[in-house]
């Protein structure tokens, strides 16, 4: 037998090898930068509260649970009206409060309720729903009413894609993971409070017209996470949330 082949042989084989490289299947990583940690159907809880409010840390710890749940993007925003109160002749200076947080509940009063008057603790779900903020019953309630949020956010390390159907304004809220605080006047005097998800500072990165699109994250420093999410105008229906990539 001869140990040469013939011309027409080797062609064959060189066409059965191109065969069989086409039908392998391609495998390949994600190239850097690709987003992939991804949420569409989180639902924003969010609760105004005040270290200086004896009614709030059932509230807050409530919220602590809630943070756990990979369902929910949860914020506590701490408002300032609380700070001049006193109480038993002394008050507490709550050190998480801000007038912007307090001009954002009322904001939301003012939609929901038709009043600028507020209280706490007062919880929002999606946007679109308030109650006390310490009846789990009412949240759970809530939830089941929600609808699912129509935009999917996708982060990666600096970045943030949303798509999806939809209009809004893009948040980002700089959030402290978690405090202990020794409250030493007002109505919670001689307490320490703890909490999850603490607002430190909220920016507005942009708008969503409704076309896939990208935004810049701020830097965080360590012990900090972020909020993200989208929310029709008006302090209307949210349409997304999610975390920074690094949370918790």
């Amino acid at each position: 037998m001869s140990r040469f082949l013939s011309l027409s042989a080797i062609l064959a084989l060189a066409v059965l090898a191109s065969l069989s490289l086409m039908a392998a299947p391609a495998k390949s990583e994600p190239p850097q930068g690709t987003p992939q940690d991804t949420a569409q159907g989180r639902q924003l809880a969010e609760l105004f509260t005040s270290q200086g409010c004896s009614s709030c840390p059932p509230a807050e710890a409530l919220f602590a649970r809630l943070a756990q749940d990979p369902d929910l993007v949860t914020i506590e925003w701490h408002v300032d009206y609380w700070d001049q109160l006193r109480y038993g002749g002394s008050r507490w200076q709550d050190p998480f409060s801000s007038p912007d947080f307090t001009a954002r509940q009322r904001a939301y009063n003012k939609a929901l309720r038709g009043t600028a008057s507020v209280y706490t603790p007062q919880a929002i779900l999606g946007g679109k729903a308030e109650f006390v903020g310490s009846r789990a019953g009412d949240m759970k309630a809530a939830r089941a009413r929600a609808a699912a949020p129509s935009l999917r956010l996708a982060t990666c390390p600096g970045s943030l894609s949303v798509s999806g159907e939809g209009r809004g304004d893009v948040y980002f809220v700089r959030l402290l993971t978690q405090h202990e605080t020794n409250v030493r006047g007002g109505e919670n005097k001689g307490r320490q409070l703890k909490g999850r998800n603490v607002a430190l500072g909220m920016e507005k990165l942009g708008q969503y017209s409704g076309t896939p699109d990208n935004y810049a994250l701020p830097v965080l420093k360590p012990g900090e996470s972020c909020a993200l999410f989208v929310q029709e105008p008006g302090h209307g229906a949210i349409l997304g949330a999610t975390y920074c990539p690094a949370y918790p």
